[in-house]
């Protein structure tokens, strides 16, 4: 199953996308069978943003590229691999624009940055409302397999996990305090502060989680036009929610603050 932290690039099929062989260039066999299969993901994602993703189906494919369904097979494993690949893509496009978003703001100012990565996540999805639902809103028995393993490529969730240790580094804030946590939570957090590099203590890290769930959870609930009843203008409940995020981010612990006091 993907996840935000799954290596943007690790899905490929069979092909051999961008790379030489270990004996030198691409052999002419090597760059027909490439372009092949950038056609065939090319393909599945021009379905799927025309149709959703119920129309992403290796007949639909074949179809559109005017071959047969088990011709497919010479390239990718499965209808699952091939929607791996084409959410990995996604996932590969979306991390490029959200760098790109993030480094408008200079790295003096990493809240700023922060909120500058939200906004670029919400225009991107509103934009993009069929690669959304496929990539982060699909049930989870019909998510993509698990990646081959997370390498050196950066993934779309480590983009928001890196301003996280840019502002706290750059500036402490009132993160909850573990001791007052759940201590199952509390391991967990540990667990998870290990596979990331130990570069940010439990607290500071439910304080990541929480802003994830909070950013993601509003930007679905946009996308699928489920905030309608209400007749608020969604974009001015965003901004308000990046406004609380950025109060929490601010904030000095409480140490700083009653020594500031007196």
């Amino acid at each position: 199953m993907l996840t935000v932290f799954t290596s943007v690039k690790g899905v490929l099929g069979r092909g051999i996308v961008g790379r030489m062989t270990a004996t030198g260039p691409l052999t002419r066999r090597e760059r027909v069978r490439e372009t092949t299969t950038v056609e065939i993901k090319r393909t599945a994602r021009e379905l799927l943003v025309r149709e959703g993703p119920a129309a992403l189906t290796l007949r639909a494919i074949a179809r559109e590229m005017g071959l047969t369904a088990p011709a497919l097979y010479r390239y990718f494993d499965s209808h699952e691999e091939v929607v791996g690949a084409v959410c990995h893509d996604v996932l590969d496009e979306l991390t490029q624009v959200l760098q790109a978003a993030r480094d408008t703001v200079g790295t003096d100012d990493p809240v700023g940055r922060l909120m500058a990565t939200c906004r670029e996540f919400r225009r991107w999805a509103l934009a993009h409302p069929r690669e959304f639902q496929l990539t982060f809103a699909s049930a989870v028995d019909a998510r993509p397999p698990k990646s081959p393993g997370t390498g050196a490529d950066l993934s779309f969730g480590a983009v928001f996990l890196e301003i996280f240790v840019e502002i706290w580094a750059h500036r402490r804030f009132a993160a909850p305090d573990e001791g007052h946590l759940p201590p199952d939570l509390v391991r967990q957090l540990r667990r998870f502060s290990a596979a990331v590099g130990d570069r940010l203590p439990p607290g500071v890290l439910l304080a990541y989680l929480s802003g994830w769930v909070r950013l993601y959870g509003a930007v679905t609930i946009e996308v699928f036009g489920h905030l309608e009843f209400a007749r608020i203008d969604a974009g001015a409940m965003f901004e308000a929610m990046l406004a609380d995020m950025s109060r929490q981010l601010t904030t000095p612990p409480r140490s700083t603050v009653g020594s500031a006091a007196r």
